[in-house]
């Protein structure tokens, strides 16, 4: 006979499958009333579970969609720091160079550039050495083809990124910007815009937000994370880079 029945979970009894089986002391009426309820309830609760999974399903589905727009790298710990054999001040030695993560993310229209460090960045550091020293948490923003020679750089000097995102210590205030080198390639300025930034409570990560239209209003791009010492002004020889993420070749990484 198990073998012909289910149970019923809301009364406990056996049900012949397709049949209604009267209970001790319940008529043939009763039995099928009791019957049609607990199969509306069994509905009510089936429905309830299927429209609880869709909301999981939607939930992970917009989950998925906003990881598209972030790229993180890692860096390993304790790679900071006189990188090229450069003849560097103590600030080398600060760990809060030291980048651990990296990540570029896009949300609600904004890019959002985090770098997390070593260990907490001082509310006050270290004055930088120097004239017109700086200490820089950087990302470089590369969104076409093609080098751009110098600021912030000598006038000489050529690299590929037409953006750089800076959070900027000169031994008194922190200020975030953007450097937009693009001008320079036609005989212009470059220009800079102060941008929006944050710590986490523990100060070992720092956020930049920048409205895309500030770094061209790019689709795709590559970059790369950097911390700098710089012993003079912009548009001098004196930047020494400290740490890079990602390490190695191609040295970049790509977004989205």
């Amino acid at each position: 006979m198990r073998s012909l029945v289910e149970t019923d979970p809301v009364g406990g009894l056996w049900l012949q499958k397709g049949a209604a089986v009267v209970g001790r002391g319940e008529t043939t009426a009763s039995a099928s009333g009791r019957l049609e309820a607990a199969a509306t309830g069994g509905t009510m609760s089936r429905r309830i579970i299927t429209m609880a999974l869709a909301s999981v399903l939607i939930t992970l589905v917009g989950t998925g969609t906003a990881s598209a727009q972030t790229v993180a790298v890692q860096d390993p710990v304790g790679d900071s720091g006189n990188p090229h054999g450069q003849s560097l001040g103590n600030e080398k030695a600060q760990e809060y160079f030291d980048i651990v993560r990296a990540e570029v993310s896009k949300e609600s229209g904004t890019f959002a550039m985090t770098m997390r460090v070593a260990i907490p960045v001082p509310e006050a550091p270290p004055r930088p050495t120097g004239a017109s020293g700086l200490l820089l948490w950087v990302f470089a923003v590369d969104t076409q083809p093609g080098s751009i020679a110098g600021y912030p750089f000598s006038p000489g000097q050529v690299r590929p990124f037409e953006y750089f995102v800076l959070l900027a210590w000169d031994g008194s205030a922190f200020n975030a910007s953007v450097i937009d080198r693009t001008p320079l390639a036609s005989g212009g300025e470059a220009v800079t815009s102060d941008i929006p930034f944050s710590f986490n409570t523990a100060r070992d990560e720092l956020q930049l937000l920048i409205e895309p239209t500030l770094i061209g209003n790019p689709a795709a791009f590559e970059w790369l994370s950097v911390t700098v010492l710089r012993k003079s002004h912009f548009g001098s020889t004196g930047v020494l880079a400290l740490d890079f993420a990602p390490d190695g070749s191609p040295g970049v990484a790509n977004w989205p």
